[in-house]
């Protein structure tokens, strides 16, 4: 299975790298074989009492709690620090700055991936990673050569849907909505003309505009120039369209919509990377100059 890049903190932990999927596992494999015995001899050394799960992954919840569990999708925030087991740091968040990652979309180690979606809300875990789940035949660095056993100590923070990281970004930058809909699509003018003409199907608008993902610091598409858009005909995502169609000309505005209106569980490809992640709620900052 094709792994693609994604751009986080933290770039041991991206499996477009270096991280082999399920698919690649042989039972045969004399080296995995000799990861999963390490696995048991360190975890006995370090008396962690844990459990393996159908894939091999070794995990122990080192701090439980009652929060929930993260849903397929859904952003979780995570601290984390990395292993060899010698007990050597190889890799670890910034103080302060935790991965935010759309779980299930296979861009960050498939173990480490495994482990977070089995921790609550608050919870940390130490995960044991054989190479299989892991960086496979790729040597991290001279402390993690290939086929390394790799552990994982981790923090969930917690877990939003989409509706709650779009309330979240409204709240904490104060934005005013003037416009919402049952789709989750949410327009918050900050030019208003209510005079300007009012847009509709089958019309030619004249727009600029710039898109890009919540926590993006740059954007992946904007125009620069003048772009001339036709409403209808489910010509762009239904997000935009339906943001767009609530403006009118001379109006500035920023329009968030999820997902599901948006790129959906697919997400936009370029290369070997996501230009949009999956289940990315989307932010378009537009300009109405004309229509016809």
């Amino acid at each position: 299975m094709r792994k693609l890049q994604l751009l986080i903190c933290g770039a041991l932990l991206i499996g477009g790298v270096a991280a082999c999927s399920q698919q690649d596992i042989d039972a045969s494999n004399t080296r995995f074989a000799e990861n999963d015995q390490q696995i048991k001899t360190y975890a006995t050394a370090k008396n962690l009492n844990g459990k393996t799960t159908n894939s091999g992954l070794y995990y122990v919840i080192t701090s439980p709690t009652t929060g929930k569990l993260p849903s397929l999708g859904e952003e979780v925030e995570f601290m984390y620090k990395s292993y060899n087991l010698q007990d050597v740091l190889i890799d670890s968040t910034v103080s302060g700055k935790p991965v935010y990652y759309p779980l299930g979309i296979q861009s960050i180690l498939a173990g480490l991936e495994e482990g977070v979606g089995l921790m609550h809300e608050g919870e940390k875990a130490t995960f044991l990673i054989p190479s299989y789940l892991g960086y496979g035949n790729n040597a991290v660095n001279a402390n993690l050569p290939a086929y390394s056993v790799v552990r994982f100590d981790v923090q969930l923070n917690r877990s939003r849907t989409e509706d709650q990281q779009i309330r979240q970004y409204i709240a904490d930058r104060k934005l005013v909505v003037s416009d919402s809909s049952s789709t989750g699509v949410r327009v918050i003018k900050t030019k208003a003309n209510p005079t300007g003409a009012a847009l509709g199907a089958n019309q030619t608008v004249t727009i600029k505009y710039v898109g890009r993902q919540l926590r993006a610091a740059a954007p992946f598409d904007s125009t620069g120039q003048n772009f001339d858009a036709v409403l209808g005909g489910n010509r762009y995502v239904k997000g935009f369209e339906e943001g767009l169609s609530k403006l009118r000309v001379g109006e500035t505005a920023t329009i968030l919509f999820p997902s599901t209106v948006g790129y959906g569980t697919t997400g936009v490809i370029s290369g070997n990377s996501y230009k949009i992640t999956p289940y990315a709620p989307l932010r378009f900052d537009i300009q109405v100059i004309s229509v016809k």
